[in-house]
């Protein structure tokens, strides 16, 4: 339900186009920062999906995201879990983030980070520490 809280056990996955990733192809910080206009940074809720293995949630997150946009050639999906991103961020930082479902027509498991605007150059650097998994996009397509 909207605005619910996504238990700390589940996971999370975020969009991430190649001008955002490291020289190794993994996320930077700037991967996790707010866009003008935003007040939470959108991820999908994998665990939502009810898909058999990562893989396919992974495929759902495309499916998903590729109704609203363009994919570039080297952009990942990030996958974080969210009780160990909201406990690193207040053990090394003291914030509280809140990672919320934040359903969208078409796109169910569409939820939110949330609070990140107190530090955010801070916020996004633990985040993008916490990054568990990382997926290509192109070739799920």
């Amino acid at each position: 339900m909207k605005g619910d809280h996504l238990p700390f056990t589940h996971h999370i996955a975020r969009y991430c186009s190649g001008t955002r990733l490291t020289n190794q192809g993994c996320p930077a910080p700037t991967a996790f920062h707010l866009r003008p206009g935003e007040t939470f940074l959108s991820v999908q809720w994998l665990e939502y999906l009810e898909q058999a293995d990562r893989s396919n949630e992974i495929q759902e997150v495309v499916n998903a995201l590729a109704r609203n946009m363009h994919f570039g050639k080297t952009a990942k999906i990030a996958v974080l879990n969210v009780g160990q991103i909201c406990n690193h961020v207040d053990d090394y930082a003291g914030y509280l983030i809140r990672v919320l479902h934040e359903p969208e027509k078409g796109n169910e498991a569409h939820s939110g980070i949330h609070d990140t605007i107190q530090d955010e150059m801070i916020i996004a650097e633990l985040l993008a520490e916490k990054v568990s998994e990382v997926h290509a996009v192109k070739s799920r397509e």
